[in-house]
């Protein structure tokens, strides 16, 4: 059994060892001075003025995790340790089950004023070098450090036996989301309803983070008594009436300024209404997408976090320390923006999920033809390492050739896709912002198809036995897709960009980018380039270079859409990618005709060629 490891942190002078000390006589588990193992050298150097780097604090670092380590298999410990840099405090969390951090926290000159009061080897004038080192970590437990030794022991104790975030709801998602936060150093409270489909949930995963600072509850008023106030909960349940009936039971137990997050795939007008509601209770409330699956839960999710600045600013160090880092080793977290925004940039990523994704079948379709699984799998990994440095590529090329036995899996798995409503969420809201994302809506419309499969069996029956495939020229498919796929990501953002406007949520659509950069199901090398590029411009058809690379690919597209009907292979994706970007690329366009039909049948009038009044006209077509 792993004992207890506590550290308590801060700058020299801030008090660890009195209270380290004194907390050792209350809890009875022994107190280890950090100082005490600094090697002669480091002594030396300290007692001259002359401030420790990085190298000299090596040696000492891992001599203190042997200690710790030792010290976690017989009684515990309490280590007063600086541990000012997160890089410090990862070497001494080295195969450390649990370590409960206390940061001590105070002003440079109540520091200051203390240290030239005692007498340490470590003259008072060096501890600006520790201030300038100091990095505040986020997972901590914070004490300010005014009051006098004893409260503050006292306020550690009482804050050891409550933790610090919750999580609701142990599924797939719940769970993975709720290790990675214990893997980032977090205490937390967990629950799940005990039911006899759920049995043995919340103990199952107790059991198997046996020795961490994890609690866990399957009574609701218990799971929120035990978390430190104001609260955080993270709800991970089912969208739709399930997350209404959860709330309606959490409220009698929360009070004002406890924030209620929602990680499922919430419809962004629920967000909107939940939010109303919470707040006449005095509740705060966070929209929260997450994006990433499983794995992504765990390692690191990309998360778009929506509802009033306030609130998420109280949760932000935690959402942001289990997400995913972008190249620049940001988080994949930023607030969003208010009410629904977070869950509705959430559901437009995953309707451009869905047309990457039927995209990718599409191209597999053409390639399965007159190629094997084993060289679609190669070409499709080829092309992911030297140019499109795609999650959902990569997986596909995985996906391709897996077998079960003999037997290819894609060959086993039936042809009928399922959806969980995002995508024709995603949909409906362009339609009722009048913006065209006909690719994401080609994808939709290819699920709902694919569910027809017996009466797509019955009619494929009266086909004609297909003619020898010639093989398809990859060059152009690879040109074809990346077109297509710049014209599903532009619509995407063309959609965020009404609903701002529609909103007043004054979305940032480049850092929005940046969050999709990581961790998530797009996550690709073109997110990355366009998080940088949208800085720069409102629209990609804003930027000439990407106007002239469409301009580059678009034979590609036409040579590709006529093997297609050459060969009677299903692209929806790909034909409507093409036919948007000629529709938006042509100056007069077939509209004229529509407007004289409206204003014949229904007299709603039509405007000019050149009018620059824009007045609208009516003629008498009898």
């Amino acid at each position: 059994m792993s004992r207890k490891i506590i550290v308590i942190m801060g700058v020299s002078g801030s008090g660890k060892s009195t209270v380290g000390n004194l907390l050792s006589e209350k809890i009875k588990v022994p107190f280890v001075d950090a100082d005490d193992f600094h090697p002669k050298a480091n002594i030396e150097k300290m007692s001259k003025g002359v401030p420790l780097d990085d190298e000299d604090r090596k040696p000492w670092l891992e001599a203190l995790n042997k200690k710790m380590n030792e010290a976690q298999d017989e009684n515990g410990i309490i280590l007063a340790c600086s541990a000012l840099k997160e890089s410090y405090r990862e070497i001494l969390s080295k195969r450390i089950t649990w370590i409960e951090w206390v940061y001590l926290e105070g002003s440079f000159e109540l520091i200051k004023s203390r240290m030239e009061k005692r007498k340490h080897f470590m003259k008072a004038d060096l501890l600006q070098s520790q201030f300038d080192c100091l990095e505040v970590p986020n997972h901590e437990t914070t004490i300010a450090i005014e009051e006098e030794p004893e409260v503050l022991v006292n306020t550690i104790i009482n804050k050891m036996k409550t933790s610090s975030f919750g999580i609701l709801g142990l599924g797939v998602m719940g769970k993975s989301l709720a290790t990675n936060m214990l893997n980032k150093g977090f205490s937390i409270s967990v629950y799940n309803r005990e039911t006899p489909e759920e049995k043995g949930i919340v103990d199952a995963f107790i059991d198997e983070n046996f020795g961490r600072r994890v609690l866990g509850f399957t009574e609701l008023k218990e799971f929120i008594d035990s978390i430190q106030k104001p609260r955080k909960i993270l709800m991970m349940v089912k969208a739709g009436k399930v997350t209404d009936t959860i709330i309606e039971s959490m409220v009698p137990f929360l009070e004002e300024g406890d924030v209620l997050i929602d990680g499922g795939n919430s419809h962004y007008l629920d967000t909107k209404r939940r939010s109303d509601y919470l707040e006449d209770n005095g509740i705060e409330f966070v929209g929260l997408g997450v994006s990433g699956g499983e794995e992504g839960a765990l390692k690191g999710p990309s998360l778009m976090p929506g509802g009033k600045k306030e609130s998420y600013t109280k949760v932000a160090k935690y959402l942001e320390a289990i997400s995913a880092k972008d190249e620049d080793n940001n988080p994949c977290c930023s607030y969003i923006g208010p009410d629904g925004a977070g869950h509705f940039v959430k559901m437009v990523h995953n309707g451009i999920e869905y047309g990457d994704m039927q995209l990718l079948a599409e191209v597999y379709a053409i390639l399965s033809e007159t190629m094997n699984n084993e060289e679609i799998a190669t070409l499709l990994s080829e092309w992911n390492t030297r140019k499109h440095g795609s999650y959902l590529l990569e997986i596909t090329s995985k996906i391709t050739k897996e077998k079960e036995g003999d037997t290819y899996m894609l060959d086993i798995i039936l042809d009928k896709a399922g959806n969980k409503g995002t995508g024709s969420w995603s949909s409906i809201a362009a339609l009722e912002m009048g913006v065209p994302t006909t690719v994401k809506n080609a994808a939709v419309h290819a699920r709902y198809t694919s569910s027809f499969k017996d009466e797509r069996v019955r009619l494929s029956k009266y086909k004609n036995q297909a003619e020898h495939k010639e093989v398809v020229n990859v060059e152009v498919l690879e040109q074809a897709y990346d077109f297509a796929r710049t014209v599903n990501l532009h619509q995407g953002f063309q959609l965020l960009k009404a609903a701002s406007d529609e909103f007043n949520w004054n979305l940032n659509l480049a850092e929005i980018c940046r969050v999709w950069s990581n961790g998530c199901i797009i996550k690709s090398k073109k997110i990355k380039e366009y998080s940088h590029l949208l800085k720069e411009v409102a629209s990609l058809f804003d930027d000439e270079g990407v106007i002239l690379n469409l301009y580059s690919q678009e034979a590609a597209a036409r040579e590709l859409i006529t093997y297609t009907l050459q060969h009677r292979i299903h692209i929806p994706c790909f034909y409507e990618a093409y036919n948007y970007w000629v529709a938006m690329t042509t100056a007069r366009s077939s509209a004229n005709v529509i407007q004289a039909q409206r204003d014949f049948f229904g007299a709603h009038r039509f405007q000019k060629v050149g009018d620059k009044e824009e007045k609208t006209f009516h003629y008498n077509w009898s």
